[in-house]
């Protein structure tokens, strides 16, 4: 698969990627308000409250009237501040008793736990995707209800890992159950600006290493648009070979069909409803699922087939080029899959050689082997070649070496075959057989490097 999408994918490419992520295992969620709303509130219960929802209730609670607190042009750090040093004035008492007041009125009008329906049928959502972890700027514990015995709550003070099998959901801006963590006031966003704070570095490394799916969120805070720039402009000149992107879910009454990029480059896909695209998801997802699994049966087929070779499928991948090009083209693809099948079928095929050449006159049987040599050391490039394959070659054409000539005792067809394909060797490959043939004493395989660069 590609390591983006691109610039214009459709919807159906959007979230074919996003599963492909999830199964290759580098999906990473990040959860905003809108995500508890879409769980919480059915109908006419309006449980779950936003930002400024939050902040005019507390407000109340605290006798504050939320209305004298000025709001125009200010976020909400801002306006909690505001709020903070209007209790300490009514109440004669420090900013610091007053911001200690809201953040514990924060943590109790957070405290909402999702009914048995929402619970069962958010948290299939949630394992669908498979997020291998999940940040949140929420205070509520609604995830970690849906995950139970699934995940593990971290707030802004720890470190953003967990033991095996536990998705980490990592509280950017503090957890309900440490009311006194809870970020919301102005000097409270100071700390998380300073340089190379821990979890400023380690959001950005985590979007680079990841495709990151926002939910719920809108795109606002200063402190993830920071680590989305770093991921793109300051860890950079990185080669990225696993499926890499940003992707916002925006919530919209009349949702584009298309994505499309917003100025910070980062795929933006609409939707009506989080549950609407759960679904779409699904569908999708459980598509490719089976696809994969119907993959990994034949994957696991073949691997089998080449640990216990029988006679026909050795001597298919000695005489028939175009078979033997195409699993060494599978095998370039699927490495990790089948590299411990195809040594030791090598192994098996190489030996065969050996006991075709046995026969008075039989050089034909050194150009065979040496061929089957060539056409891996061409097919795979270096970087898709294991140590292990490459060792086993390299004795392989040592052995096959001595033969491979124009004079007495030599086979000539193995000759005039090197000779017409050893400008197909990479450089890269011409070094490393040499390496190998220094440090094992390789003295034929020497030869032929030679001739290589000759």
């Amino acid at each position: 698969m590609t390591s983006n999408l691109g610039e214009k994918p459709t919807r159906e490419e959007a979230i074919e990627f996003i599963s492909a992520s999830s199964m290759y295992g580098n999906l990473g969620l990040f959860v905003g308000a809108g995500f508890s709303k879409a769980v919480m509130n059915n109908g006419i219960d309006q449980i779950a409250l936003s930002w400024d929802q939050l902040l005019e209730k507390a407000s109340g609670n605290l006798d504050i009237d939320y209305g004298d607190i000025w709001k125009e042009g200010v976020g909400y750090p801002d306006v909690a501040s505001s709020i903070c040093s209007k209790y300490s004035e009514d109440n004669n008492c420090t900013y610091n008793e007053g911001l200690s007041k809201l953040k514990q009125q924060l943590a109790l009008l957070t405290s909402w736990y999702p009914d048995k329906e929402n619970r069962e049928k958010y948290s299939n959502y949630l394992n669908n995707l498979d997020a291998e972890w999940i940040v949140t700027t929420n205070y509520d514990l609604v995830i970690e209800s849906l995950l139970t015995g699934k995940s593990i709550p971290l707030g802004p003070d720890e470190y953003l890992t967990s033991p095996k099998d536990q998705v980490p959901i990592y509280h950017l801006h503090g957890i309900r159950t440490n009311p006194e963590g809870i970020i919301i006031a102005q000097e409270d966003y100071v700390s998380l600006f300073r340089p190379n704070e821990y979890r400023q570095i380690k959001l950005a490394l985590t979007i680079k290493e990841s495709t990151t799916l926002l939910l719920g969120y809108a795109l606002g805070d200063v402190n993830v648009l920071t680590a989305i720039d770093w991921s793109k402009n300051v860890f950079v000149n990185k080669k990225e070979n696993y499926p890499h992107d940003v992707i916002q879910l925006y919530h919209t009454k009349n949702p584009k069909d298309e994505p499309y990029r917003d100025r910070n480059g980062i795929l933006i896909v609409e939707i009506s409803e989080l549950t609407t695209f759960f679904d779409e998801y699904s569908d999708i997802h459980k598509i490719l699922k089976e696809k994969k699994g119907e993959q990994d049966v034949l994957l696991r087929e073949l691997s089998g087939r080449l640990e216990s070779p029988d006679e026909d499928l050795i001597n298919k991948f000695i005489e028939d080029e175009a078979f033997r090009i195409d699993l060494l083209r599978t095998l370039s693809t699927f490495s990790t899959h089948l590299i411990s099948g195809f040594l030791s079928f090598l192994n098996s095929c190489i030996d065969e050689t050996w006991v075709r050449a046995i026969p008075n006159g039989a050089f034909d049987a050194y150009d065979q082997g040496l061929t089957v040599l060539l056409d891996i050391l061409t097919t795979l490039k270096m970087k898709q070649i294991p140590p292990a394959l490459l060792e086993t070659c390299a004795y392989a054409l040592e052995r096959v070496g001595y033969y491979v000539g124009d004079g007495y005792g030599e086979s000539w067809k193995a000759n005039k075959t090197f000779e017409k394909r050893k400008g197909e060797l990479s450089k890269e490959f011409v070094d490393e057989l040499n390496n190998i043939s220094d440090q094992h004493c390789y003295t034929d395989l020497k030869k032929l490097m030679k001739r290589v660069n000759a």
